[in-house]
């Protein structure tokens, strides 16, 4: 499976969250099949797509940015049932929005906001394509400081989840 650039969709439900945007990427995979995957499948398997090397990255920071009092990672054990509806938490993440064919994840802190979508959409060597837009508004100088350090490391990370989601969708289906 490949990711590669993409761009946010036209219609994507990220328009109607108004922070201006500091910083967006978007990455796409094809979810290889003919049947069609639902966004809530598409969550599960991002939430069960972390690699282990990502965890490890994430465990590190979480005792670099304890220190500044910022944000950090809730570590269970048991994972909860999601029902991925606007309100509910996931990790770091809150559930924003959804609609059939995007869910919409995010945080705010003190230093910056972020929002990621996970967004479905017909592709045309398959049935589907997966696009992971991810957008950064900093709220102060902290902000803009924190996300330098970050970027390359989410520029390596966001793609090799998208990968492994996709993976992850491809194999449930069978």
């Amino acid at each position: 499976m490949i990711a590669f650039k993409s761009s946010l969709p036209g219609n994507s439900l990220l328009y109607k969250h108004p922070d201006a945007i500091h910083y967006k990427d978007s990455f796409a995979a094809n979810i290889p099949g003919t049947q069609p995957v639902s966004i809530e499948q598409t969550g599960k398997a991002f939430f069960s797509s972390t690699p282990s090397w990502v965890t490890k990255l994430m465990q590190i920071r979480d005792s670099i940015v304890r220190r500044m009092g910022l944000k950090t990672t809730p570590h269970r054990k048991n994972k909860p049932q999601l029902a991925f509806v606007p309100g509910e938490k996931a990790g770091i993440f809150n559930i924003l929005d959804k609609n059939d064919q995007e869910l919409i994840l995010g945080e705010d802190d003190k230093h910056l906001n972020f929002r990621v979508s996970l967004y479905l959409q017909p592709s045309e060597s398959t049935a589907q394509q997966l696009v992971c837009t991810t957008t950064v508004h900093y709220n102060n100088a902290w902000g803009k400081l924190y996300f330098f350090f970050v970027k390359p490391f989410h520029r390596l990370i966001v793609p090799a989840i998208l990968k492994k989601t996709v993976y992850q969708l491809r194999t449930s289906a069978q």
